[in-house]
């Protein structure tokens, strides 16, 4: 516990430290004016205490929170309420007739930390590197065969055939410096990344700390009001909500229960929380095919859906903040299907098929089941193993840290993943692009071999047409038809859809959240 105390300490001594007050000025252009009682700290320094950190400073460390990101990169577009697509360092956009041609106007009046002007040429070389190195944002650019740059302010996508998300993707594509990237190398660039948001880094501390310091030339069109950010890690949800009571940190991202996101309201924390994903034990097709496991028969996965306690988890452990799902689209997702009803816990019906498929005794299988340390499922994982064992199917929990646990995930180390594999799927862009990462044939993820969760063609080619299709309407209805696609092979174990939690301090103003998943602390500001 005084290790932990210690921790939090040296978050506020950073901030004291690294900070000199400022002079009180006056409203940031473009910000409203404060209420008139309102006084605003004079130092402005965002203490952000985060139960997942990105693994490296650079846009190809993950396609996931975004907010870590943002204050030193810009994105190509942005997101309003409701995936309402906005202008970012695009200022408009076309698709040619045939939908085989996209065509972005990109800003003039932009400049990286370094004075270099932001042209269509760092746009167009930054989509470059994410095909090339399949990053994880690939997905966002489905389809696209070249990207050209014919003019300083043009970017021109080519596709293979037609894809009506591709501005949907945009504020998953950050904007890199292409001169200094390449004068510099990759390595290099992972250590000292420079982009064209309005701060600078100051300090990279992997699975600790990111300190962002805002540039002091200003920013063409984003106008945050903190003067630094400081995002730390920080496991265990209890220190968090001390440090917030005690006022050491001002907001939180993190996976809190629901009995832990009660007890901050009444401890005077506001908690805000939206259904966001679907959280799912996925069993990997790659894993089950080279190891030959009973995973194989559709029967022993329907087996695994009977026996999970759906309800339990839901109320539980999430508290009234999740709800029991048997999909892995979530809430209000075009994507999802309010007509397919979660399979129901029945544990007898799930020995009964485990019999059936040859295993009335259960097994043990080798691989274990892969979840990251830093995702807040702990509890449901244990919950899902005392599930299994309780219809005798034997297995190991396999704990990585998040940044092992993403190169697991997208195929970068030579070991399969487990027998089960922990992860949620929640709508990013409105095209719930975000399980096309890891779900198909030959999908971002889905080479090499190992790292392949699912793969059907008829899924696969369902997809595709809801992307190609511009008629909202239609689209849906493919959507739905890929969906029932997917339950009906049973690829995963469903348990809850549940709620991503922003929590902060009353001395906190100005949050805007226009998405779950997809936003920046551009607005939010300290009063006294």
């Amino acid at each position: 516990m005084r290790a932990r105390s210690a921790r939090l300490f040296a978050f506020a001594m950073l901030v004291s430290v690294a900070c000199a007050p400022a002079s009180p000025s006056a409203t940031p252009g473009g910000a409203a004016p404060a209420a008139p009682a309102e006084q605003r700290d004079e130092q402005q320094v965002l203490r952000v205490a985060v139960g997942v950190m990105i693994g490296n400073p650079t846009p190809q460390a993950s396609r996931t929170n975004l907010f870590q990101y943002w204050p030193l990169y810009d994105n190509l577009t942005s997101f309003g309420p409701k995936y309402e697509v906005r202008p970012s360092i695009a200022e408009r956009w076309a698709v040619s007739p045939d939908g085989l041609t996209w065509t972005f106007t990109i800003r003039s009046d932009v400049k990286f930390a370094n004075g270099d002007p932001l042209t269509s040429e760092d746009v167009a070389f930054s989509m470059q590197e994410i095909l090339d190195r399949r990053w994880a944002q690939t997905s966002y650019l489905l389809n696209v065969t070249s990207v050209t740059n014919p003019t300083p302010t043009t970017v021109e996508l080519k596709l293979s055939a037609p894809n009506a998300a591709i501005p949907n993707g945009g504020p998953f594509i950050w904007i890199l410096p292409k001169k200094y990237y390449q004068s510099i190398g990759f390595d290099a660039f992972v250590q000292k990344p420079m982009g064209s948001g309005p701060y600078e880094l100051v300090s990279f501390q992997q699975a600790n700390l990111i300190h962002y310091r805002k540039r002091p030339e200003g920013h063409a069109f984003r106008k945050p009001i903190a003067n630094e950010i400081l995002f730390r890690l920080i496991p265990e949800a209890v220190q968090v909500m001390n440090g917030l009571t005690q006022g050491e940190i001002d907001i939180a991202t993190f996976g809190f229960s629901g009995d832990q996101a009660n007890q901050l309201k009444q401890r005077g924390i506001v908690v805000t929380s939206q259904l966001n994903s679907s959280a799912q034990i996925a069993m990997p097709q790659g894993s089950y095919e080279l190891r030959d496991t009973p995973l194989k028969d559709k029967r022993v996965r329907l087996a695994i859906n009977y026996a999970v306690n759906k309800e339990a988890m839901a109320t539980g452990l999430y508290g009234g903040y999740a709800r029991p799902t048997g999909q892995v689209a979530v809430p209000d997702s075009d994507y999802y299907d309010p007509s397919v009803q979660p399979i129901p816990y029945d544990v007898n019906r799930a020995k009964a098929l485990l019999a059936e498929a040859g295993y009335p005794n259960g097994f043990r299988l080798p691989g274990g089941l892969d979840y990251s340390t830093g995702r807040g499922e702990q509890n449901m994982i244990v919950a899902f193993q005392a599930d299994m064992r309780a219809i005798g199917i034997e297995f190991e929990l396999i704990p990585n840290e998040e940044s092992v646990f993403v190169d697991k995930a997208y195929g970068r180390r030579e070991l399969p993943k487990g027998d089960f594999w922990s992860g949620s799927n929640g709508e990013d862009n409105g095209f719930f692009t975000g399980i096309r990462t890891f779900y198909g044939c030959d999908k971002p993820t889905g080479a090499p071999r190992r790292a392949m969760l699912y793969c059907n063609p008829e899924w696969d080619r369902l997809m595709d047409a809801a992307y190609a299709e511009s008629d909202v309407a239609k689209r849906r209805q493919i959507f739905l038809q890929a969906n029932r696609v997917f339950r009906e092979d049973v690829p995963v174990a469903y348990t809850v859809s549940r709620s991503q939690f922003f929590v902060y301090t009353p001395k906190i103003k100005g949050v805007d959240l226009p998405t779950p998943n997809a936003y920046n602390l551009d607005s939010i500001y300290k009063v006294k």
